[in-house]
């Protein structure tokens, strides 16, 4: 069993992040990198508004930033994630994907399943597909490659910023 470098305390496997080869990718366990690496600050969630400590938003648990603390995967507060994540699992259920080898409606290459899988010389995209629906009025739209859904995430819900961007661009 791994030894937490931290605790030094011997701990099932469970407790750790395991390589595929399973020894623990990081030598400290998950409970002391949640208490010694989440950096103690205060953080402003991007949905509902709230100044939390940061430890009640999502980190990663192997990405670090260049001081060792770990790298927090959004804005969205623990609370706004799963009301997020409970819409979009709805909006999937009542919604099926679309097959893999089925173009993005936004950019019209051919989604593949893994980046992998797209075969050298053809110009396609990757999945998984991503639910793309409007975050105020929670109505589904459609479902768009990874590369799409994150460039007009990115974006936001604003008809203005899209018409801007284009406008901008240089083709």
């Amino acid at each position: 069993m791994p030894v937490c470098s931290c605790c030094g305390e011997e701990k099932i496997d469970d407790n750790f992040v395991m390589s595929h080869l399973r020894f623990p990718l990081i030598p400290v366990c998950n409970e002391c990198s949640d208490e010694h690496f989440i950096e103690k600050v205060d953080c402003t969630c991007s949905v509902c508004k709230r100044k939390l400590p940061s430890s009640y938003f999502q980190h990663y648990r192997t990405r670090f930033k260049k001081n060792s603390m770990r790298l927090r995967v959004n804005t969205n507060c623990k609370d706004c994630s799963r009301k997020e994540s409970a819409i979009v699992a709805k909006l999937k259920k009542q919604n099926p994907s679309p097959a893999y080898l089925t173009p993005c409606p936004q950019c019209g290459k051919v989604c593949y399943e893994k980046r992998e899988d797209i075969p050298e010389g053809v110009d396609g995209t990757n999945g998984p597909w991503q639910c793309d629906h409007d975050h105020k009025t929670k109505e589904f739209r459609g479902y768009l490659c990874k590369l799409c859904n994150t460039g007009t995430g990115m974006i936001g819900d604003n008809a203005e910023y899209f018409s801007i961007a284009v406008k901008n661009k240089k083709f």
